[in-house]
């Protein structure tokens, strides 16, 4: 019954910077669903996080929303692991969505996850330096890399007048300041709704510094 209240309490969250379909909400509850059943052998979401899943992953996910004004561009998601944060921001409407995922186990529950997704949806199962030349308008993260190891990675793959939205914990300050000796960049700070310890970085113009 709790976990039923806090996902209640993350729809209402999510309701306030973004429209909910009723197929948006099924595409979240089957989601989590295929994610505990998974859950047991695969260990994709740490235990402990279960009990807060709908805020801790769910709602962190969607919160990048109130950051994108046009959900028809083309996004990439590097690390996604099991979906976070871009099978979410799928599901709740970002037109074309490219997960970039390196471990197999990971990439095959990708792969059958994506079709609750009504939205396209492309799973590359590859390291980032393998990853085929290609360019996107938005490139997300959560929990990857370092900033600068996540800019070397993103100037490759972003469109010139393209932008980046990282979910980033309590290092970042120090993170900003070691990525700003190999790169000039434009970014806004945004607190996170989930976590008074995280920011959104919104990230733009990367250039590698002279």
């Amino acid at each position: 019954m709790q976990l039923e209240q806090k996902k209640l309490a993350a729809f209402d969250e999510i309701k306030k910077f973004t429209t909910l379909t009723e197929s948006q909400i099924k595409g979240l509850e089957d989601y989590v669903v295929l994610l505990l059943q998974e859950n047991d052998n695969f260990n994709f979401i740490g235990k402990s996080t279960i009990e807060n899943l709908w805020e801790r992953h769910i709602l962190d996910s969607a919160q990048l929303l109130r950051f994108i004004e046009n959900k028809n561009l083309k996004f990439a998601d590097f690390g996604t692991g099991a979906g976070f944060p871009g099978l979410v921001l799928s599901i709740l409407g970002l037109r074309e969505m490219h997960l970039v995922e390196k471990s197999f186990r990971k990439s095959d529950f990708l792969r059958r996850a994506k079709l609750l997704s009504q939205n396209r949806v492309f799973v590359h199962q590859s390291k980032l330096e393998e990853l085929a030349a290609q360019e996107f308008d938005c490139i997300t993260s959560r929990a990857l890399a370092p900033l600068d190891q996540l800019l070397i990675h993103s100037k490759k793959f972003l469109k010139k007048d393209g932008f980046c939205l990282f979910l980033k914990g309590k290092n970042l300050k120090s993170e900003i300041e070691l990525a700003k000796k190999s790169f000039q960049f434009d970014y806004d700070l945004h607190p996170s709704l989930t976590s008074q310890e995280s920011n959104i970085i919104k990230i733009s113009n990367i250039s590698n510094s002279n």
